[in-house]
């Protein structure tokens, strides 16, 4: 059964693949603990537009923005003391998500979700973070995300969308992707996704990403 959403503008559809691509080429995560007790620093964004708070030994690299929406947006990654990325934030998105649904049913699964009150949306969204896996049929590769989403997920087989609202009109993702070494079969992987729960590093990445709030 085919689902469509009809795009606002022809750029919108490579948008919405850009965003759910964005942390492919991250190096695996370390599956050991980063930091016992980390120091803590509050970072707003160009815009001033939101604010949240990150380990200190971590750093943030501003992007050319990869807004469509005329208002503008930033983006941005955040980075450990080794250079690996941890997460992406993007704001001034428009997309529309547009797929046909297999027809072999993929597995979800969502390992931790925690509603986000302090982050408002003008589209009157209830926020949350949350820490999933979609395992396709058919031999494809599993895929893990944390990241700050509006609503539930809807239709699964599409692929993770990590999506949130913020204004009448955009909205942003503000996520990661967990990365496990190349050549592991998909069970080991998701044994990996659950295992990671367990690091200091996912600790602070759920923090990181909980503390994203509107900072106006």
């Amino acid at each position: 059964m085919a689902r469509n959403i009809t795009a606002r503008n022809s750029g919108l559809l490579a948008a919405a693949l850009l965003l759910t691509s964005i942390s492919s080429c991250a190096a695996p995560p370390q599956e050991g603990p980063t930091s016992s007790a980390p120091q803590w620093a509050t970072y707003t964004t160009a815009d001033s537009s939101l604010r949240f708070e990150h380990p200190s030994g971590w750093d943030i690299r501003e992007l050319p923005a990869r807004a469509n929406d005329p208002a503008g947006g930033v983006s941005l990654e955040v980075v450990d003391d080794g250079g690996r990325v941890l997460a992406r934030l993007d704001t001034g998105i428009i997309t529309d998500l547009s797929c046909s649904e297999p027809a072999e049913p993929a597995s979800y699964v969502e390992y931790e979700s925690v509603p986000m009150p302090a982050l408002e949306s003008k589209q009157g969204s209830d926020q949350r973070f949350v820490y999933r896996s979609l395992a396709p049929s058919g031999g494809l590769a599993a895929q893990a995300t944390y990241a700050v989403v509006s609503g539930q997920q809807q239709s699964p087989e599409c692929g993770l969308f990590d999506f949130f609202t913020l204004t009448e009109s955009s909205g942003g993702r503000f996520a990661g992707e967990y990365a496990a070494s190349s050549g592991v079969s998909q069970e080991e992987y998701l044994e990996g996704v659950s295992r990671y729960r367990e690091t200091q590093e996912y600790r602070d990445l759920r923090e990181m990403l909980t503390s994203l709030r509107n900072a106006d």
